[in-house]
């Protein structure tokens, strides 16, 4: 290693280590100690003090880490970037390669030629489908980590494989390590994309990339709990939007609960060490960071988590203008913790959007106007709506 580069190297350890002052000395070092080349369950096994027992600063840093890994680079195979190379998540397994009745997807270091949509939510409730990219799209892709779980160990790709699973007795608990991430995309539009942002040209269209919401299992599910109700820590979330979608500032100062913006010395240190600095990732920031329901697992204030484009149908009160929205109803651990099977009905609970903590009366409208209670046997899925959505 050149001087230059033990130079890069010791900015970068001081920069992190000053923004996680809060945890342990032990437990920073092991978090930073090779963390860009590290494995997924290693970094997640090794930063899951910082995680879940620091603050908000050291959360907002270790949301930058996450966001560096899963953005480092690969070559580009089907010429979608001008750049020549992708981020590596666009190599990942997408819910169409896991939940298939036979997933044979292999990982490797090509990306895909075009778009992979998901359901849109608001579809979902309506019960309406989308398959083919539209105008705006989210597309989920995963680590090999939580994909050989649903496929391999757990067999959760199949609505009859998590049934199977959950009457034998076994309770769905991902991986440590396993990392879910969603993207948000929206074609370009006649007059372009906004300056800064990132665009791809994709087989189907160009579209720019709107931000990314990346949820990472950090500790094994608390064995005496009731998965519901626990404000015991398992899971990571953090999203990045676009730094000028219209009303971020607003919605991230105002309405967003749990933020501790780093400062741009910081966040270039850290894109730095994975090898992405001047990219263009600068121009994209997380909005915030949850690891609970409540602020300090009180119970007493909801933690409010989003993104202004996928989660546009939580803002208020008009969805479409995030800069004059009052309030903004969005929690990404609660939304998630209310995925959940009757193995008796056999009957996944229906899409909510609720923020705050669970309780056994909480319900959601089947498309009949049934209601189901939470409380009335329903099984936790670890926070994988991917299960229910796509389970087939």
């Amino acid at each position: 290693m050149s001087i230059r580069d033990k130079i890069a190297l010791a900015t970068v350890m001081v920069s992190l280590t000053l923004a996680m002052s809060a945890c342990t000395p032990s437990s920073t070092g092991k978090c930073l100690e090779n963390w860009v080349s590290k494995s997924d369950e290693s970094f997640a096994a090794d930063c899951a003090d910082m995680a879940f027992n620091g603050d908000l600063k050291g959360r907002q840093t270790l949301a930058w880490m996450f966001f560096s890994r899963v953005n480092q680079m690969i070559e580009d195979a089907h010429g979608v970037s001008d750049s020549g190379r992708v981020p590596q998540w666009m190599a990942w397994a997408t819910d169409n390669d896991t939940f298939a009745i036979k997933p044979s997807f292999q990982f490797s270091q090509k990306n895909r030629d075009d778009l992979v949509p998901v359901t849109e939510k608001k579809l979902l409730a309506g019960g309406v489908s989308m398959d083919q990219p539209d105008g705006a799209n989210e597309e989920v892709t995963r680590n090999v980590v939580s994909y050989d779980y649903i496929t391999k160990t757990a067999m959760l790709n199949t609505k009859q494989g998590v049934l199977n699973y959950i009457k034998a007795g076994n309770r769905v608990d991902m991986p440590v390590g396993s990392v879910e991430i969603k993207a948000s995309w929206l074609r370009v539009p006649p007059g372009g994309a906004p300056n800064g942002a990132l665009i791809f040209k994709f087989k189907s269209g160009t579209y720019w990339w709107r931000g990314l919401h990346i949820m990472v299992k950090m500790r094994p599910l608390p064995k005496e709990e009731n998965l519901f109700y626990t404000e015991e820590p398992s899971w990571f979330w953090t999203t990045f939007e676009f730094n000028d979608n219209p009303g971020i500032d607003h919605v991230r100062e105002n309405l967003i609960t749990q933020r501790a913006p780093l400062s741009p010395e910081n966040i270039k240190s850290i894109l730095n060490k994975a090898g992405i600095d001047g990219l263009g990732f600068e121009a994209y920031a997380p909005n915030g960071t949850q690891i609970r329901y409540t602020v300090d697992g009180k119970g007493d204030k909801p933690v409010i988590l989003g993104h202004t484009d996928m989660e546009d149908f939580a803002g208020s009160p008009n969805t479409a203008q995030p800069r004059y929205w009052t309030s903004f109803n969005a929690s990404c651990h609660t939304c998630h913790a209310t995925a959940a099977i009757n193995p008796d009905t056999e009957t996944y609970f229906p899409f909510t959007v609720p923020t705050g903590a669970l309780t056994p009366q909480y319900y959601g409208a089947e498309k009949d106007g049934t209601n189901l209670y939470l409380g009335d046997g329903f099984v936790p899925l670890d926070f994988m709506w991917p299960i229910s959505f796509h389970a087939k």
